[in-house]
């Protein structure tokens, strides 16, 4: 029998991000592509999805930073999840 690993996921949305919440937390399981873990658990809110989704991935706009790693450019984005994560999202163009 094979036992999956579950990791949890924290995402921080910058405050200019259009949301009613700052903080979204979720479990993705080890075998999960951490893009596809993160769509997953940012659907569940819909205004949220609405603002940062689109065609089954994350809009243009936004750096995703975790560990002092930006997530999009360094591909990490599209590599299997290996550890609990602190996402932040943060607009590009977050005049700060």
């Amino acid at each position: 029998m094979i036992f999956l690993e579950y990791y949890s996921i924290t995402i921080i949305l910058h405050p200019s991000i259009p949301s009613d919440i700052r903080l979204i937390e979720g479990e993705i399981d080890s075998e999960t592509i951490l893009l596809d873990g993160l769509l997953s658990i940012l659907s569940q809110y819909e205004k949220v999805a609405n603002v940062l989704i689109s065609e089954s991935d994350v809009r243009p706009g936004y750096l995703l930073l975790s560990n002092k790693i930006e997530l999009k450019t360094t591909r990490k984005l599209y590599s299997p999840i290996t550890s609990d994560m602190e996402i932040k999202i943060i607009p590009i163009s977050h005049g700060g």
